[in-house]
């Protein structure tokens, strides 16, 4: 039983671990993105700036780049964290599936214990209802 109940938690553990490793990456996914529209609005904003005065037009083609660049690594690390993302959930899937497996047949095990239980208390009983019989018919012939 100690086995079981053990095997029970591992595999729960690893629905919780799979969950929370997939709920990170997603976290991440979504800071990365927020940092992506940042940089866009920084882009737009010193780009503005750059109209309004002479110093800023020679500037800003090396901040535009600086800032492009930045983002398509962040473009970059969101397309890895999203192939991350696609194994956590296959991952937790197959964890899923694992603990599902295990509660089945834990309940199949279950039931058929207690199949096996009720039928022993009938057979006792339809025993003990026989062996009254018996008595009862042997104390009419007496």
């Amino acid at each position: 039983m100690k086995s079981r109940d053990t095997l029970l938690k591992l595999y729960k553990f690893r629905v919780d671990e799979a969950k929370t490793r997939l709920h990170g990456f997603e976290q991440m996914r979504a800071d990365m993105t927020r940092k992506i529209v940042e940089l866009e609005g920084h882009l737009s904003e010193e780009s503005r700036r750059a109209t309004e005065n002479e110093i800023g037009r020679f500037a800003y083609p090396s901040f535009a780049k600086s800032i492009r660049e930045r983002k398509d690594k962040l473009n970059a690390s969101v397309l890895e964290v999203e192939r991350s993302i696609a194994e956590a959930r296959i991952a937790l899937h197959e964890a899923f599936q694992d603990l599902k497996k295990l509660e089945l047949a834990e309940e199949s095990r279950q039931r058929r214990e207690s199949e096996h239980l009720a039928h022993v208390e009938r057979t006792d009983a339809d025993e003990r209802s026989i062996q009254r019989y018996i008595r009862a018919q042997a104390g009419e012939r007496r």
